[in-house]
């Protein structure tokens, strides 16, 4: 492989062009869609509210159904917007801004413990 100079790399016969960014612009996010904050959740996988801990979503087990209309999508969308969401503060936004805003507390918060778990919005 070998530079031409213009920023193509000749590998073989073939050029391969290389581009060089330089002062790239961030583009703004587009807000959450109304569909993800209005929608139905449900989530499987090892729920846990205290001392009370079981699996969601099996045959034997309803999913963990969350109103997303009712929750406070403030901070996430804030987050979201200045491209600051990771995967923890989705997480820890979910929990004690939609979930709790719907359903409460639960005995002592909610936690999913589980190594995987699924959340489906309809």
């Amino acid at each position: 492989m070998a530079e031409d100079g213009d920023g193509a790399l000749a590998v073989g016969e073939d050029l391969v062009e290389v581009a060089v960014y330089e002062n790239v612009a961030v583009v703004p996010a587009d807000p959450i869609p109304d569909h993800i904050k209005q929608g139905q959740y449900e989530i499987s996988g090892v729920v846990q509210t205290g001392d009370d801990e079981r699996t969601r979503g099996t045959v034997d087990a309803a999913p963990l159904r969350i109103e997303g209309t009712r929750g406070n999508w403030d901070e996430i969308e804030a987050l979201w917007l200045a491209g600051e969401l990771t995967d923890d503060e989705v997480e820890d936004h979910f929990v004690d801004d939609v979930i709790v805003e719907d359903i409460g507390e639960g005995t002592d918060g909610w936690e999913f413990p589980g190594a995987a778990y699924s959340v489906e919005v309809r």
